[in-house]
């Protein structure tokens, strides 16, 4: 039983690195951040692995979103 419980950790934690890492990795090829932003949404990934991620990566994600337009009502004059 205590083998099947480490092995989920362990698979757990490596999910978990994998996505600190390649949330890290967009924050950094972004040419929209400055470096000290870099820096602390990096820091915020590690500090908070889960959250952090989740929430710099949406951030980086809707930077490289184009606009779109809510409707096509034009209202009458």
């Amino acid at each position: 039983m205590g083998f099947h419980i480490g092995l989920t950790a362990a698979l757990i934690a490596a999910i978990l690195l994998g996505l600190d890492v390649y949330t890290t990795w967009a924050i950094w090829r972004e040419p929209d951040l400055t470096g000290a932003q870099k820096a602390v949404q990096s820091a915020f990934v590690w500090l908070l692995p889960l959250l952090g991620a989740i929430v710099c990566l949406n951030v980086v994600r809707a930077m490289n979103r184009e606009p779109v337009a809510r409707s096509n009502f034009t209202p009458s004059e």
